[in-house]
């Protein structure tokens, strides 16, 4: 599987000289899990703290989505969108949890937030991209 991420220049350009000096972009990755009290419902994140370059990525994905194997993922921006720079790794394992009562839109709020402002006090950038399919973002419309 392969994901491809869009990043402000700022963090485009400073991933891509670690790239092009060869330097490892050290990472930990993790999924959290968003659910009620009753499961009635849940939405999935896959986190990737990219630690080397000060920047988080969420990922809402399917649940069904398998998540053990090594993950390819692309990073462009405005000014080089045909230019990717490539990064792959692996999730630990781990699954956090975090209760909300709320549709999938309203977990999605929460959670995001939640891991923005984590994130933020730290000094480190978050993203949040939706990769469910287009059918599983529109549940919660009326």
């Amino acid at each position: 599987m392969k994901i491809m991420s869009w990043l402000d220049s700022e963090d485009y350009w400073y991933m891509n000289s670690l790239s092009e000096q060869n330097k490892e972009i050290n990472y930990y990755g993790y999924v959290m899990e968003v659910g009620d009290e009753e499961d009635s419902s849940r939405i999935k994140i896959m986190v990737v703290e990219l630690q080397s370059v000060k920047m988080v990525m969420g990922f809402i994905v399917p649940l069904s989505m398998d998540l053990s194997g090594q993950l390819d993922m692309g990073f462009i921006c405005q000014e080089r969108p045909n230019k990717d720079i490539p990064f792959s790794c692996k999730l630990s394992g781990e699954v956090k949890t975090l209760t909300y009562t709320g549709d999938d839109l309203q977990k999605i709020e929460y959670a995001g937030l939640s891991l923005e402002k984590f994130y933020q006090n730290k000094g480190i950038k978050f993203y949040l991209l939706d990769l469910r399919p287009i059918s599983e973002q529109n549940q919660d419309m009326p």
